[in-house]
């Protein structure tokens, strides 16, 4: 049985596997229903740690005049720290939910989210997050 084409991704991640697994490989990227994208959503699949890798992300922010990001996820020390690095690196204003994201372990959660917030981008509380989002949809209302 040979691996699939995708490198390093395979020997650590359980969501790679071959074709006689492909029941547990869809479940472990299944979008559960709570927050399934509504009609209109855009929906971005990727095989790398980082949002941007090999992605069109980029080509659509752009597209749509994107000047920040919005990032939860997990693993906080993996994918999200993976895609805050890489945001940053496009020149985003990069802003991380804190409740949105988690890690393996709270000493990690809480290492990555305090290198994240030095360095790459602003970790904010849910609440601050909504408020700042409402207050966009209020002036465009206006």
């Amino acid at each position: 049985m040979s691996a699939p084409l995708v490198g390093g991704w395979a020997r650590k991640n359980s969501r790679v596997s071959d074709d006689a697994d492909a029941e547990r490989t869809a479940f472990g990227v299944q979008i559960v229903d709570k927050i399934a994208p509504a009609t209109g959503d855009v929906v971005i699949a990727k095989d790398k740690p980082s949002a941007f890798f090999a992605t069109p992300l980029v080509s659509y922010l752009t597209f749509r005049a994107v000047d920040t990001v919005i990032i939860v996820g997990g693993t906080t020390s993996g994918c999200v720290r993976a895609t805050v690095v890489d945001a940053f690196s496009y020149n985003y204003t990069v802003v991380v939910v804190e409740e949105g994201c988690f890690d393996r372990a709270a000493v990690s959660q809480a290492v990555n989210l305090f290198e994240i917030n030095a360095k790459y981008a602003d970790v904010a509380r849910l609440d601050d997050v909504l408020a700042y989002l409402d207050s966009l949809a209020a002036k465009a209302a206006t």
